[in-house]
């Protein structure tokens, strides 16, 4: 996989979070909705390129073919835009998800969590330097209440995951066992993109994150049947 630069200032780690994405404006007509949508793309474009200490409104705006007058109809600022673009990209990868394992409901339950995992790793896998990029900044960017309404968002797709499984967790554990689910997966993949250069292999991080949830599940299985 191809190796991730990402660069963030000391003084950008420092500036006080926003509560929430400010948005000023719901695009709501075709021509409103081509226009954010450049702006959120144009962004991760030079977040790639230049990292986001050094990306401005300015070329952002540039590279969506709009004027800066555009930008703040639709964002107030730069970490309102990228607190934005964090919501989305975690709302499709969640999407993703819930695809795979309603696709299999009713199955055992290590086939559903074999098809979560191969759809997690896969999707940022696909998309490395992006997922780097996200991992970095959503804990600077997003205000905390953010952040946590993010994390339950795949601590519940994991719970629904769960299940529908023809032999799920006990009821009583199902949240819990879904919050220790979502712990070993977005913590082995995040810190693998953060802290390993280049990162593992698609098929190592596979791998070595099957055995952990695959583990960690036959555990709670034995628990329960003593």
């Amino acid at each position: 996989m191809p190796k991730a630069r990402v660069q963030v200032s000391a003084r950008d780690q420092q500036v006080p979070l926003p509560t929430a994405p400010e948005v000023r404006r719901r695009p709501r007509q075709s021509r409103a909705q081509h226009s954010e949508k450049a702006l959120r793309d144009a962004f991760v474009r030079v977040l790639l390129e230049r990292g986001y200490a050094k990306t401005t409104i300015r070329e952002v705006a540039s590279v969506a073919g709009v004027g800066v007058g555009t930008f703040y109809e639709y964002f107030g600022n730069m970490r309102s835009l990228a607190a934005k673009w964090i919501s989305d990209t975690v709302k499709d990868a969640e999407l993703k998800l819930r695809q795979s394992f309603e696709a299999h409901r009713g199955r055992p339950l290590a086939e559903i969590v074999d098809a979560v995992l191969d759809v997690q790793v896969k999707n940022i896998a696909d998309n490395t330097q992006t997922w780097t990029l996200l991992f970095l900044l959503e804990r600077q960017v997003s205000a905390p209440s953010a952040y946590r309404r993010h994390y339950d968002t795949w601590v519940d797709a994991w719970r629904d995951a769960l299940a529908c499984a023809s032999d799920p967790p006990p009821q009583d554990r199902l949240a819990l066992v879904a919050r220790m689910a979502h712990a070993i997966s977005y913590g082995w993949l995040s810190q693998c993109m953060l802290t390993t250069d280049p990162p593992p292999s698609e098929a190592s991080l596979r791998h070595e994150l099957g055995l952990a949830v695959h583990g960690y599940l036959a555990g709670v299985k034995a628990a329960g049947s003593r």
